[in-house]
């Protein structure tokens, strides 16, 4: 009698808009940043009317991410303890909710806002 191998090949795709909406929603919670930074929309995201998650950029080699994230901070925020938090908690998020290895975050302190004064 032989012997049958049965070799079902299972794949799962996740799309950068998923990564970047958790990195989006992480980022939020951090106290110290007030925004992820804006960047013009391309003509193809206009053309298919798709969602713009600002200054996100990932990379996937192997299964393995690298992300750089540019932030808008608040004006009486320490940079480097924000940038490292956001490292921290950036990595934790899509790795325990995706599974995937990440490798570095790379955390671009873009520009400063100023609270409005009431």
């Amino acid at each position: 009698m032989s012997d049958v191998v049965k070799n079902t090949g299972k794949s799962l795709h996740i799309s950068q808009d998923v990564i970047a909406r958790i990195i989006t929603n992480t980022v939020s919670e951090i106290d110290g940043v007030c925004r992820i930074a804006p960047v013009m929309k391309s003509p193809r995201q206009i053309w298919l009317k798709q969602e713009n998650f600002g200054n996100i950029r990932i990379g996937l080699v192997d299964d393995v991410l690298s992300v750089t994230i540019g932030v808008i901070l608040d004006e009486n925020a320490k940079a480097v303890q924000v940038a490292e938090e956001v490292q921290e908690k950036v990595k934790s998020a899509v790795q325990n909710m995706l599974g995937l290895t990440v490798a570095k975050v790379n955390v671009n302190v873009c520009g400063i806002e100023t609270a409005a004064k009431e």
